[in-house]
């Protein structure tokens, strides 16, 4: 009996056209396996929706095509459920897609790897602002997640931008209150960015030990700084070596409470919120069902 697949395709994620996504289906999907529907979200939050649905039809693979945001709205649907997740990475930055080493902007060969792929189970980290595959954050980068937002530009010179522009014309440091695994602590944050993949996105912040079957999600913390270290702490964050900066903290946890003034933002898998409460967050363990390549072991 064949399996269904449901197709849920974010046309404005990204830079790549989408307009031969159903030519290249029909063209390289694994018909005798495999039948399938091609689903076009309209706003914000529809792919939630277009996932619920697939779970009460008993849908076998949910496709995500897009990036992270559109992963994140997918998974929130499916976590804790047999329903599979499977990547064609479309998006901007496609951080789990470089962790899971999936082809990115690539249709044919990420088609290629829904034919013969294997199943494997992720961590998701479950927070009070809902779930979250990849990373999420506070301070400076929430405030360039939700500048690039507004931007209406897309790719990695529009989050150069973003965040250059939150650097030095909008964001101001401030004293976090947080515990970690029962372990209060109050610093002066810059940066605070939790880590349950490997990648922020376009392989940047890359933080090796990283794993999405540990049960641990990995913060950085890095406290305030003079100024004109900016340059030397965005290279280390380019290159994965923010350990190396001596205001740098790292913390491998399994729960996190941070408390937040009113309207903080936060950062989602990328996608910027406003919250007037406190952001509490903990590992679900492989609670997400993925489609990956069958050479995929380290992960």
């Amino acid at each position: 009996m064949k399996k269904q697949i449901l197709f849920i395709v974010n046309p404005i994620a990204g830079d790549i056209k989408k307009a031969n996504l159903p030519n290249l289906i029909r063209e390289h999907l694994d018909h005798k396996k495999y039948s399938y529907e091609i689903a076009y979200t309209k706003q914000a939050g529809n792919a939630t929706h277009l996932a619920k649905e697939a779970v009460n039809n008993k849908v076998d693979i949910v496709v995500a095509v897009g990036g992270d945001g559109s992963i994140n709205e997918i998974a929130r649907a499916i976590v804790n459920t047999d329903l599979c997740l499977a990547i064609i990475p479309l998006g901007s930055g496609n951080g789990l897609a470089y962790h899971l080493d999936l082809p990115i902007k690539n249709i044919k060969k990420a088609l290629e790897i829904i034919n013969t792929g294997k199943p494997i189970h992720i961590d998701t980290l479950k927070t009070n602002k809902g779930d979250v595959v990849s990373f999420a954050g506070i301070g400076l980068e929430a405030l360039a997640a939700r500048t690039y937002r507004h931007l209406g530009l897309r790719g990695f010179l529009a989050y150069t931008i973003a965040t250059v522009k939150s650097i030095f014309f909008q964001y101001t440091p401030q004293v976090y209150q947080y515990n970690v695994d029962g372990q209060a602590h109050a610093k002066e944050i810059y940066l605070f960015t939790i880590y349950n993949a490997r990648y922020l996105g376009y392989k940047v912040g890359k933080v090796e030990q990283a794993s999405l079957a540990d049960g641990y999600m990995d913060l950085i913390v890095i406290q305030s700084f003079p100024m004109w270290k900016v340059l030397w702490i965005a290279i280390l964050e380019l290159i994965g070596k923010m350990y190396l900066a001596k205001e740098c903290t790292i913390y491998r946890a399994k729960s996190l409470k941070i408390v937040l003034d009113k309207k903080s933002a936060i950062q989602l898998d990328g996608d910027s919120n406003i919250t007037s409460s406190d952001f509490e967050i903990e590992v679900n363990p492989l609670s997400l069902k993925v489609l990956v390549s069958p050479n995929l072991n380290n992960y």
